[in-house]
């Protein structure tokens, strides 16, 4: 070194030296003491003169956070489902896509009526479309909607696009439903003498019979015995389904004029044939074709009664579905005048000529085309899907029924929800499984342990994975909470425990249980939650010491804990409130509580810790900075004494956007993860 440079040196600490004492530096014991001058100065940091280039090193501490940032990567969602049509035995199914296009499934309810089916759920906030299914009537809807405030609102109608025309679900459990053979499927007939069944099951494949005599209108079934009966302009047939000759029953003579010269619409119920055109009505003998009884009808508008189809359902009522959409017809005393009742709200945008009725009561149409449609119909206001278009036109429907007993046990419970959908078939208590944060994925709490002095900012003292499976019923109420937890460390001295306060009562809590308890820092009441806080909050603990539990190198892991948390009374899911759950740790003592950022403290809390360390209140730093971090998904963590900063590339923008920017930062999308610093936890 020159003695220029030494001498710039000795001016920047502020002291006169004349040039003999700079001459004497050659001695050595003088030039150990310059040493110790230079290296105190090259640990003076210029903060004026930071080099630009730092700028990608900042730590944790040294950002700017928003005041009202609580670090949160989930959303509360409320969703809303209606239904225009097939509102009745409907099963919903929610679900999303995660970073890496796994499906996560959210969970699933069941609604019937016109009301709205309400639910609450979260979300993690990058996600910002879910996906709603819709099962009823053995057709399947989906609609993908997208996610921008806390409600998300869906309606399915009659314009909603079918994703599957026939979805009858059994267990797969179920050998003896597995190895059943019977199938509902259509007996149609068209005007050029085509007969033929069609497989809804089997994606509407048909089947051809021989042909029948032309221009008949209007056809019957007998599953019972295998007979069709159909007209041709008055005069009535009948033919066993799959031979070659007809037999003529009778010409028939009714009161209508109409009638006699042929009509479009007939229906079968215990050997009796019902049929129709326009106003006129009558009832026959399915063997002699004598004429039992001539009908009138009321209140039937001669607009609105064209074309369409007569069908009786399963408990006896009759229905026409015709140019002016849905009725249901009633018998006067006498069974000689039809009290026609509107169903539909709506003409049919379709001119109708055959209608059947499959064993769910569910109806099924062909239209009045050259490639017919064929449309499913719910029979309590006559919405409809079309679900299918021929390669033929069809002018009548009849239908094959399976029985009740061929699907012997399909709601084995009598919840009301069909064995297929119903997670629970043997408990009429339960029925489906819903998820925080989804079926096959953890959600992670992950804290510092200094508490109330900063810690390292690598988020790896305390780590707790968390999956909730909140069981809910027929009413779609939760029955109980099934949670399954992991503990976790990379390096921690102090021991740990780790509860969640809860923000439902205690009495609707019935019993708590699967806590682990290894010291007596802790006491639980006869429900198993602690006792000595209040009722309106109560606490579990899920185990009080982390390192009596945990082992292994990187990464220390518990075995899986599974709690339960069954209910007195099923309870709703917004009463539920995942998003108002506070997860907490307490260090080696019960009052030194560490919570996430803007969750307040238990009753257990030693509030002396607010006025002897960092935390300004709601656990956060005078600079807005956390000791806790919840993440709506398995959290990879720093190694020890790695910044989250370094760990994690986008996590800075995350913080100082206050949660806007890189909302997935800790997902394994390109460019988030600085995979040397972090234990992959696989």
């Amino acid at each position: 070194m020159s003695e220029i440079a030494l001498e710039s040196i000795v001016v920047s600490f502020g002291l006169l030296i004349d040039q003999q004492l700079i001459n004497l530096m050659q001695n050595y014991r003088f030039y150990i003491i310059i040493v110790f001058l230079i290296g105190a100065v090259a640990c003076v940091k210029e903060t004026g003169q930071e080099s630009p280039s730092n700028t990608d090193e900042v730590s944790f501490a040294n950002l700017e956070i928003p005041n009202d940032f609580d670090f949160s990567t989930t959303q509360n969602i409320h969703l809303k489902i209606n239904s225009d049509n097939f509102r009745n035995n409907s099963i919903y199914t929610y679900y999303y896509f995660d970073d890496a296009n796994n499906k996560m499934t959210i969970g699933r309810g069941a609604h019937s009526g016109t009301s709205v089916y309400n639910t609450h759920f979260i979300l993690p906030t990058y996600v910002k479309e879910i996906f709603i299914q819709k099962d009823a009537a053995e057709l399947q809807w989906q609609i993908k909607v997208a996610v921008s405030s806390e409600y998300v609102y869906v309606n399915f109608d009659e314009n909603t696009p079918l994703t599957k025309t026939f979805n009858r679900v059994l267990p797969e459990t179920n050998n003896q439903r597995k190895a059943n053979t019977c199938e509902d499927y259509l007996v149609a007939t068209n005007g050029q003498g085509k007969s033929f069944t069609i497989h809804q099951e089997d994606d509407y494949s048909l089947t051809n019979y021989p042909d029948i005599e032309r221009s008949s209108w209007a056809m019957a079934y007998d599953q019972s015995t295998g007979v069709m009966y159909y007209d041709v302009k008055g005069k009535l047939y009948k033919r066993t389904l799959g031979e070659a000759t007809s037999t003529l029953i009778a010409t028939i003579a009714t009161s209508s004029s109409e009638l006699n010269n042929g009509y479009p619409r007939m229906t079968l119920k215990d050997g009796k044939l019902y049929v129709g055109d326009g106003g006129a009505y009558a009832i026959i003998d399915a063997e002699t074709g004598n004429v039992l009884k001539n009908i009138s009808v009321t209140n039937f508008p001669g607009n609105k009664n064209g074309g369409g189809d007569l069908v009786f359902d399963s408990e006896g009522k009759l229905y026409q579905a015709c140019s002016g959409g849905l009725y249901q017809l009633e018998f006067n005393a006498d069974t000689t005048v039809y009290n026609a009742i509107r169903l539909s709200a709506d003409n049919f945008p379709y001119y109708l000529t055959g209608i059947a009725i499959d064993r769910f009561d569910y109806i099924y149409a062909s239209t009045n085309e050259s490639n017919s449609k064929i449309i499913k119909m719910d029979k309590s206001d006559g919405s409809f899907s079309i679900v299918h278009t021929l390669n033929r036109k069809c002018n009548d429907l009849a239908a094959f029924i399976c029985s009740d007993d061929d699907f012997a046990g399909l709601d084995s419970d009598g919840d009301g929800v069909n064995d297929g959908f119903d997670e629970y078939p043997n408990d009429p208590n339960l029925a489906f499984n819903n998820y925080n944060p989804s079926s096959n994925g953890f959600g992670t709490y992950a804290y510092e342990d200094l508490y109330p002095e900063v810690g390292d900012y690598d988020f790896n003292d305390v780590i707790v994975h968390y999956r909730h499976n909140y069981i809910t019923n027929a009413s779609n109420k939760v029955v109980k909470m099934e949670s399954k937890y992991i503990a976790k460390s990379v390096d921690a001295d102090y021991n740990s425990g780790f509860g969640i306060e809860l923000p439902f009562k205690l009495d609707s809590i019935s019993s708590v249980t699967g806590t682990t308890i290894t010291n007596g820092l802790v006491s639980l009441n006869g429900k198993g939650t602690e006792v000595g806080v209040s009722n309106d909050k109560p606490v579990v603990i899920v185990f009080d010491n982390q390192n009596a539990i945990v082992s292994g190198s990187d990464i220390k892991s518990s075995e899986e804990m599974d709690m339960v948390v069954t209910f007195t009374s099923p309870i709703t899911t917004q009463l539920l409130n995942f998003e108002g759950f506070n997860p907490f740790i307490f260090v080696l003592e019960r009052g030194r509580e560490v919570h996430l950022s803007g969750k307040q403290p238990t009753q257990k809390f030693n509030s002396d810790y607010l006025n002897n360390g960092a935390d300004v209140g709601s656990y956060k730093t005078s600079t807005n900075h956390p000791w806790g971090l919840s993440i709506g998904h398995k959290f990879h963590p720093p190694k020890e004494n790695v910044d989250i900063t370094s760990a994690y590339n986008n996590f800075s923008l995350f913080a100082t956007s206050g949660g806007v920017s890189k909302a997935n930062w800790y997902t394994d999308d390109s460019g988030n993860r600085n995979t040397q610093k972090i234990h992959l936890d696989n």
